[in-house]
């Protein structure tokens, strides 16, 4: 004979274990089929000695997450005078990220910092600039579409 402890929680609804576990995995399931509202995340990694992937290609006025990941055994810079210059377009959706270096973000093997803005159409350059990473860089193109 198994025995099930019901909980009152209210006069005529009654809650035990197997019920809320059933609840909880309905609700699991009915998140994951649902489309959450806000911008995908792109994956930048850096590693020895190369970032992957190279381009990044978005829209004008669409809000962008990058997330910039080190999965190196070495020290990257993420360096952009585009991106983090005076003169850049870019409206910020997140409080103004502390930069290491002029208009750069140093990342430690295994760290990784989450930007979330929106930029004007161009050309948007990225680098390592550590001595011997050369070669380590790429590009983020914001294309216009709605001039098409």
């Amino acid at each position: 004979m198994k025995f099930v402890k019901w909980i009152s929680l209210q006069p005529g609804i009654y809650w035990n274990a197997r019920s809320g576990l059933l609840w909880v995995i309905g609700f699991l399931v009915l998140q994951g089929s649902c489309k959450w509202s806000g911008p995908p995340t792109i994956m930048l990694t850096a590693e020895e000695f190369r970032f992957s992937p190279t381009r990044i290609e978005w829209e004008s006025d669409q809000p962008l997450r990058l997330l910039i990941r080190n999965q190196g055994r070495e020290r990257h810079v993420f360096h952009s005078q585009e991106l983090f210059g005076p003169d850049a377009n870019i409206l910020w959706h997140q409080p103004r990220i502390a930069l290491q270096e002029t208009n750069a973000v140093v990342l430690e093997p295994g760290q990784s910092i989450e930007l979330f803005f929106t930029a004007s159409a161009g050309l948007y350059p990225f680098r390592c600039w550590i001595k011997g990473h050369t070669g380590m860089e790429g590009t983020i193109l914001i294309k216009d579409l709605s001039s098409s």
